[in-house]
This record gives structure tokens, sequence and C-alpha cells, in this order.
């Protein structure tokens, strides 16, 4: 599993560094606004994918006696910086673009080098995207699956900006800080949608869809017999596991053996469900 997580993390680095060299060089080249936004943006990956590669790793260390909870929420707190640094990264964005976009200061991009450039980033990104989704959805992992996300956000991105070099090139100067408006706007949205993603963990809650878990709990209670009155369950998320606490009633006549018995039938059957 870390294995393959390290393999993941380490091409998006690579990828990602890439891209955002060659995209930022080509704005700057061919003066284009959303080229050199999309650029911007890769670039930001590389520092939430280098977050994503040692948050991974930190919080695959065994509990110790400063932490008996052991570190998976460290993903979480990754995923948070990762909110922050897309969120800068898109209101610097649509500042930039609506300043060039009042004072008319674009013009039509010459070549057909930018127009290259973003479909290779569509396809890279799109790889990069399948494998970190699915890599984080099979190992129930926060901060790669929020990777994933962005990523998906820079294909959406990069395909508005080839559009936008298309409409520019046949005479729509304006095109070109027009979408590294748009580009911005989409990029702050995702920001918001990451900081959600990883607020209910870090706030030791589990989110709407996993209320199930509590009317579950109290059905594998009831298949231990002599266990009464569930109650007072509390779940938070650590990672990709649950911490469960509870309290249960057992007839007042049973040894401490017995009762013993009765919380591993319970253990047992919530670890198996």
């Amino acid at each position: 599993m870390e294995k393959n997580i390290k393999i993941v993390t380490s091409i998006a680095v690579v990828v990602n560094t890439f891209l955002a060299a060659l995209k930022v060089i080509i704005g700057f080249l061919f003066n284009s606004m959303a080229v050199l936004a999309d650029g911007i943006d890769s670039a930001t990956d590389i520092l939430t994918a280098s977050i994503v590669y040692f948050a991974t790793r930190l919080s695959s260390k065994p509990p110790d006696k400063l932490h008996p909870y052991g570190h998976r929420k460290i993903e979480n707190i990754g995923a948070k910086i990762i909110s922050f640094i897309v969120f800068y990264a898109g209101i610097s964005l649509l500042i930039e673009s609506i300043k060039r976009l009042v004072t008319h200061n674009y013009n039509l991009i010459q070549g057909i080098i930018p127009i290259a450039v973003t479909l290779i980033s569509v396809i890279f990104k799109t790889f990069l995207f399948i494998i970190e989704y699915r890599i984080g959805k099979k190992y129930n992992r926060p901060s790669l699956i929020a990777e994933a996300l962005n990523m998906r956000n820079d294909i959406l991105l990069s395909s508005i900006v080839f559009f936008g070099i298309l409409l520019n090139k046949i005479g729509l100067s304006f095109m070109d800080p027009l979408v590294g408006m748009i580009m911005s706007v989409i990029i702050v949205k995702v920001a918001f949608e990451i900081f959600n993603e990883n607020a209910v963990a870090l706030l030791d809650g589990i989110k709407k869809d996993e209320e199930w878990i509590y009317d579950e709990i109290i059905n594998l209670c009831n298949e231990c017999e002599g266990v009464k009155n569930p109650h007072k369950i509390r779940i938070r998320k650590i990672g990709e596991c649950f911490d469960i606490d509870m309290d249960i009633e057992v007839d007042p006549k049973i040894n401490v053996q017995r009762s013993h018995e009765l919380t591993l039938c319970i253990k047992d059957k919530i670890k198996n469900f």
C-alpha cells in the first residue's frame, strides 16, 4: 500500500514540475496571461504534491506514547495546507486577470506552441488524476484524494485555456485575460471544496452520509448476548479509520471476565463489519 502511494506522489511531483516550467516559459515568451496562469497553477501543484508526499509518509508512522491514536490526521492537515495554497493562487490570478482586462493589456497570441502546450497538459494531468484518485479511494487517503480533485480541476483549466487561446488567435484578444478570470474562480471553488472535505475530520466528527454507522453499531452490539443499552456512542475519523467510544450496560451479577468477553465480542463484530 505505502509503496504504491509513494510511487504515485513521486510521479506527480516530476510531471507537475515539467508542466509548470513548460507553461510558465511559454506564457512569458508569448505574453499569454492564460498560459502563464495555468503554469502558475501547475507550480502550486508541485508544492501540494510535495506536501502530500511527506504527509503520507508521516501519517504511516505507528502510534507512540505522545500520539496514542497514531499520526493519520497529518494527511488531513496536509489537505488543509493544500486548500490554502490553491485559494491564494486563485485570488492572485483573479486580481491580475481583472487588472489586464480593465486596462486592455492584452494582445493576439502568435504561433501554435501555446495551444500544443495546453494539449500536453491535459493529457498528462488526466493520467495523474486517474491514478491519484484510484489509489486515494482504494486506500482511503484524504490528502491524495484532495490532490486528485485539484488535478481534475487542472484538466478543466487547461481545456479552458486551449479554447481561450483558440478564440484569441481568431481575433478575440480579450479572451486571454478573460480565461484567466474564469480559471481563478474555478481554482478558488476547488480550494473551498478541499477545505470542507477535511474540516470534519479535524473537528473529530464524521460526514453527514456516515451517520448510518451509529445505527449499525447498535445492531452489532445487540448481536452480543448480554449487552444492553449501548449509549453515548462517539465516533471520529482518524485517517482512513473510525475511532469509536461508547458505554454499554451488562447484568450486574456477571463477573469481570464475562464483562470483558462481551467487550471483545463487540470489538470483533465492529472490526469485521
